[in-house]
Order: structure tokens, then C-alpha cells, then sequence
């Protein structure tokens, strides 16, 4: 019975929770949301990078200084290749970042997703000469067309609906976002039991590495982000951003396309362990804002 419920779980429920997701995300966004975030285009532009240059550099470093095994390193640099998702959105809100800018480049890295994620990881397995290609064959066009299906369509049909119909998409969003969130609690709670060898794991090398990856992509992100004079509250909307993946995409991919159970360890290991660090930067982040603001004001002679 229990690989019944897993296999539904993976194959049936875990896309379509998915596909509501980025529906919820499309029906939040309108096309004035991307010209206001493109009239600083810097601050995009560093956001964009950093998501898809920084995360796949960390996770290689991450993996050489864990010494991963193969399957680990497989499913962390997958994981790396995600974009960010209502997960980042949500930090983003809590920590009082640029709530348009979260979700445009939550948006937008998602719906380039299909192709770059497919070719990079293909890319990753090829050319690491400690993996087995074969083991960890992704198919590139079923990939894409798949991610498509689940990601970009979705997201395409909520920005359609938002535009033709505003009112009531604005009346059934907070629905669908509660739902969604809801749905995707129950399908990771469904993977951790089905899955039960996750809870030790959590405790060894690779929770470390997970955790690891999560708090150095929030650091570096928002210390880079601060080099290029990018403001506060983009600043740490942009290592938010950078910092919490979706790791829902990464778990479709293992389960669904690749049909590697054992891929889906380290991103559903993520799913749940990100929320430490995340939570701790946030915390931080608005600890340094109340400190700024109560800072006794300097009285000049």
C-alpha cells in the first residue's frame, strides 16, 4: 500500500500542487510589476546573476568540501538549479524586503527554468568526472517540455487571468495561495513518511551540507548586494531570494522525470531543514533594522 500512496504522491500530486503554486504566483503578477522592477534594472540584473551564477558555483564547492557521495552531489547541484519560490516570497514579506521585486525574480527565473535547468544539470553530470552520466541521464526535451507544463504554463494562464478578469483574481488568490501552501505541506509530510530514513539523514553530513549551502547563499548574496550599493530593503529581498530555493522543482524533477527516489533526499532534506537558517537571517535582519531605528541620534556641538 505504501508504494501506492508514494507513487500517487510523486507522480500525481506533487506536479499538480506544483502547477497550482505557479498559478497563484501568476495570478499576483501584472506586466506593470516587471516595468517597475526593469526601471532599476542593476538591481534585477544583480538579482538574476547571483540566483543563477552563485548557487551552482556554492554547490560545487559545497560538495567538494562534504566530500558527497554521488547521489548527494547530484541532488544538492540540482537543488541549486532551482529558482526561488513562495517560500522566498514569504521570508521576503516577513523581513520587510521589495515584496514586487521577490516575486519578479521569483517569476522570471521560473519561467526560464524549463530550458536552463535541464541543460545545466546535463552539463553538471557530463563533465563531473566523479558521476555516473547514465545513472543520473536527464532527458533534455521531456524535461523541458515537463517543467514547461508545470511551471511557465501555469504562471502564463494566472498573469492571462489576472489581466482579463482582475476582480475576481484578486477574490480567489488568497485561496488558492493558502490552498497550495496547505496542499504542499501535506505532499512534503507525505514524502518525509513514506521516506522515513530522511529524519536520521537530516542529522548527518548532508544536513550539515544543506544548511550549509542555505546559509551561505543568504550571507554572500546580501554581502555582494551590498558591495554594489544595491538599498536595504532590496538587498535583502535579493539574498532572500538568492538563499531559499524551491525545492518542490527539484523533488518534481527526481520523482517524476528521472524517476530517482533517492535524488529527492538532499531537496526534500532542504525543504525542510532551509527554514532554520532562513529564519535565523530574517531574525537578524530585523534585530539590525530595530537597532538602526532606536540608535540615539548624534548631537553636534
Amino acid at each position: 500500500m505504501a508504494p501506492i500512496i508514494a507513487q500517487a504522491v510523486t507522480q500525481v500530486m506533487l506536479p499538480i500542487v506544483l502547477g497550482i503554486v505557479m498559478l497563484g504566483m501568476g495570478l499576483s503578477l501584472q506586466i506593470k510589476d516587471f516595468k517597475a522592477v526593469l526601471r532599476s534594472p542593476k538591481v534585477a540584473i544583480i538579482g538574476f546573476l547571483l540566483q543563477l551564477l552563485l548557487l551552482p558555483i556554492l554547490a560545487l564547492f559545497i560538495i567538494k568540501a562534504f566530500a558527497l557521495n554521488q547521489t548527494a552531489a547530484a541532488g544538492l547541484f540540482l537543488l541549486a538549479l532551482c529558482p526561488g519560490g513562495a517560500t522566498s516570497n514569504l521570508f521576503s514579506f516577513i523581513a520587510k524586503g521589495n515584496l514586487a521585486l521577490s516575486v519578479c525574480l521569483t517569476s522570471v527565473v521560473s519561467m526560464l527554468s524549463p530550458f536552463i535547468l535541464p541543460i545545466a544539470f546535463i552539463g553538471f553530470i557530463h563533465y563531473s568526472g566523479s558521476l555516473d552520466s547514465q545513472h543520473f541521464n536527464l532527458p533534455l526535451l521531456p524535461a523541458m517540455k515537463q517543467l514547461a507544463l508545470v511551471t511557465l504554463l501555469p504562471t502564463i494562464i494566472g498573469m492571462c487571468i489576472r489581466y482579463f478578469a482582475d476582480q475576481w483574481s484578486q477574490s480567489v488568490l488568497p485561496l488558492i495561495k493558502k490552498g497550495s501552501t496547505i496542499a504542499m505541506l501535506l505532499v512534503v509530510s507525505a514524502l518525509v513518511l513514506t521516506n522515513l530514513n530522511i529524519i536520521p539523514a537530516m542529522l548527518s553530513l548532508h544536513g550539515a551540507a544543506v544548511v550549509t549551502m542555505c546559509g551561505l547563499a543568504l550571507i554572500i548574496a546580501y554581502f555582494i548586494a551590498g558591495k554594489f550599493n544595491v538599498n536595504e530593503t532590496d538587498r535583502k529581498t535579493i539574498a532572500i531570494e538568492v538563499g531559499v530555493q524551491n525545492a518542490g522543482t527539484a523533488m518534481m524533477i527526481a520523482f517524476t522525470i528521472m524517476h530517482q527516489p533517492a535524488l529527492a533526499t538532499i531537496p526534500l532534506m532542504y525543504g525542510l531543514l532551509m527554514n532554520i537558517p532562513a529564519f535565523i537571517f530574517v531574525y537578524w535582519l530585523l534585530l539590525r533594522n530595530k537597532e538602526k531605528m532606536i540608535m540615539p541620534l548624534k548631537v553636534t556641538p
